[in-house]
């Protein structure tokens, strides 16, 4: 099992009024969490959530949700493969992503998502690192599987190589993260998993506030 730690952080939505409600879900394995909806082109969620998952899963799933008079209506979508997420110790600034309009899906499983939108979604996800980690240990570049190669797969085989724009992040923003350990990396890791134990305990298991 791994600790999968996700921070819905803002948006940058197209043609959005100031009364418009959004709200983002998450889907991870057979959990799924939801933000508490905000108004306006820029919404500010800053919202955490943890998931205790199976080291085998593929990916999770991101979805802009729209809330409306008599049903919500949704804007993007994004697959984040587990293979890209990188292990780090503590919150980091996180990455702006651009949702996509359609689901790649192989059967009944799916593998990624494609047609751009116009949103974006400001995310920070991460495998928090466990409490014995070394603390001279350098993770940058810690992945599940093999690094991402630099070209666009096509949408016919994209099960196991994604490029920063197939997966929704964009080229200019798809930097390395805050993987080194800073002073002692085993206290600061378990400094790091208490915050996350104390702000609720059902959000350990995927459930955040709805």
């Amino acid at each position: 099992m791994e600790l999968l730690s996700v921070k819905v952080k803002k948006g940058r939505l197209d043609k959005m009024t100031d009364a418009s409600k959004t709200y983002v879900v998450l889907k991870v394995q057979n959990l799924k969490s939801t933000t508490i909806d905000r108004r306006g082109s820029d919404p500010c969620w800053e919202q955490d959530f943890m998931f205790e998952i199976c080291a085998d899963g593929k990916g999770f799933l991101v979805e802009l949700w729209k809330k409306g008079l008599l049903w919500d209506s949704i804007l993007g979508v994004l697959w984040i493969p587990l293979a890209t997420v990188e292990y780090a110790t503590d919150e980091g600034p996180g990455s702006w992503w651009t949702l996509h309009s359609e689901v790649i899906k192989n059967g009944s499983e799916i593998q990624g998502t494609k047609t751009p939108t116009s949103h974006e979604i400001l995310l920070d996800v991460y495998f928090a690192l466990p409490f014995d980690t070394h603390k001279d240990l350098d993770c940058r570049a810690w992945h599940r599987e093999p690094p991402l190669q630099s070209t666009r797969p096509s949408h016919q085989d994209t099960s196991d190589i994604w490029s920063p724009m197939e997966s929704g992040l964009s080229t200019q923003e798809s930097k390395p993260r805050r993987n080194t350990f800073q002073g002692d990396g085993g206290n600061f890791a378990k400094a790091r998993w208490a915050r996350a134990i104390q702000k609720s305990d059902n959000s350990l298991y995927g459930y955040g506030p709805h």
